[in-house]
């Protein structure tokens, strides 16, 4: 840890006495009761609204999860607090090596550390949260905040299964808190230039888009990361971390690799092609809930995980669009990034800020090609944070917002159970149902409904 990282004691004390300026004298015993309850999805329960910011109001912030995004997290916004006008009010995590960590960098009494979320959450001074736990808790820990009257800032994927991401939806939409998914590349200039173009007709009806997210690891050992050997049950709460997940004695692998296991994520789907559905849906202006689902999964290279190591989807939307997207971590050299029109397509580039409109030759009279770039880093988080700040304030909508995280959710949820349970799914988005193609309904799979895996 870098010493020289830490905030001046000044500073810190300043920090502190504006938290305790803004906290509300009867917080803690207020919201203890409820708050230490479990809530149940969709129950029609009065959130706290939370205090309303204004466009000059300092935002509180605290992290609830701070390993290796979380404190990614952390540091971008250390980086830009004064210019995003925040404040870094408390930090949680289950493994006290981490928390203390993260308390260090900030510059935290031990009074802003907490090992479970709740007590964090009871803060009336905090006015938004970053979720970055391990997938499994998503959905419980974004919920458990939106109820507290915390904004929300969710690391992708929304959630672990399908209907923890309606639950998170519809939470979202019942306590109106600003809630932003985090994938990066929806604040990228040429996707909102791209969604401009299409809106203005310069595409004509869209037909297919394509994309991919692929890379190869020399050592085949992706999402292998080191084992802390200072990790053990006497600091870290083994049992909470489970959360919904079969419970299981300790195991180091599973909590420092959990990317490599069904029980905590959906692998590719989940840790990786978020990032292009999630960009790509909001390019084309008009984001949809899928119709029909398939997608096909192998692990032939891979040996030391349950999850694939390639994968393929397709994804066909009401409209008539149809979505191809593949993920490897065996092979690096994947699919640009296209979305195709009648009379035009779009072309991305995958190292910067710039994109092209390029018409169909029966139509290069009628539509003219376009460029445009942007010096706006590709990806860049710290803009995605600064617009999830900024629509606080406002009240603006945010990048990535439910509307187009749930629609994303709903196909990467769809693709994990046509990947497992091999079939082709289909989506009615007004009863939520999903079907195959002889009307059979089936169930979304969860927790307690986990298919053993094929090599």
């Amino acid at each position: 840890m870098n010493e020289n990282s830490e905030i001046p004691p000044a500073e810190n004390a300043s920090r502190r006495s504006f938290i305790k300026k803004t906290a509300t004298a009867a917080a803690a015993t207020a919201a203890t009761s409820n708050l230490l309850k479990t809530p149940v999805y969709g129950q029609n329960q009065a959130p706290s609204t939370g205090k309303v910011i204004g466009a000059n109001d300092r935002i509180a912030v605290g992290y609830i999860g701070v390993g290796s995004q979380g404190m990614a997290h952390v540091r971008h916004q250390k980086t830009h607090a004064q210019a995003n006008n925040i404040v870094q009010a408390a930090v949680c995590d289950l493994y006290q090596k981490r928390l203390q960590a993260a308390q260090k960098y900030i510059g935290l009494p031990d009074s802003d550390a907490y090992a479970d979320h709740r007590k964090l959450l009871e803060r009336k001074d905090i006015d938004a949260i970053v979720v970055a736990t391990v997938d499994n808790w998503h959905a419980q820990v974004a919920i458990d905040a939106m109820e507290a009257g915390k904004h929300v800032y969710g690391e992708k994927p929304l959630a672990r299964y399908l209907e923890e991401g309606f639950a998170i939806h519809d939470t979202v939409k019942r306590t109106k808190k600003v809630f932003q998914i985090g994938s990066q590349y929806c604040a990228d200039p040429m996707i909102h230039k791209a969604a401009a173009w299409i809106k203005e007709g310069k595409l004509g009806p869209l037909v297919w888009g394509q994309g991919s997210y692929c890379r190869n690891n020399p050592k085949n050992d992706e999402w292998q990361y080191p084992i802390d050997q200072d990790a053990n049950e006497s600091n870290l709460d083994w049992n909470r971390w489970l959360g919904k997940a079969p419970k299981i004695p300790f195991n180091a692998q599973h909590y420092f690799s959990w990317h490599k296991y069904y029980t905590y994520n959906s692998g590719i789907v989940g840790n990786l092609l978020p990032h292009k559905f999630l960009p790509l849906m909001l390019a084309t202006g008009n984001p949809e809930f899928p119709r029909r689902v398939v997608c096909t999964g192998t692990r032939k290279i891979s040996t030391n995980r349950e999850i694939t190591d390639t994968t393929h989807l397709i994804t066909e939307f009401p409209s008539g669009l149809t979505l191809v997207i593949a993920g490897t971590t065996c092979n690096e050299f994947g699919l640009p990034d296209v979305l195709r029109g009648r009379k035009a397509r779009i072309e991305f580039s995958s190292s910067s800020n710039y994109v092209e409109l390029k018409p169909e030759r029966i139509f290069s009279e009628e539509i003219e090609a376009e460029k445009f770039t942007h010096p706006q880093k590709i990806g860049d988080v710290p803009t995605l944070e600064k617009n999830w700040f900024d629509c606080i304030r406002s009240g603006a909508t945010p990048f990535a917002n439910i509307d187009l995280a749930i629609k994303a959710h709903v196909v990467l949820g769809l693709s994990e159970m046509s990947e497992r349970l091999s079939l082709t799914l289909l989506f009615d988005e007004k009863t939520r149902t999903i079907k195959t193609g002889d009307g059979k309904v089936v169930s979304p799979i969860s927790y307690d409904s986990m298919v053993p895996v094929s090599a």
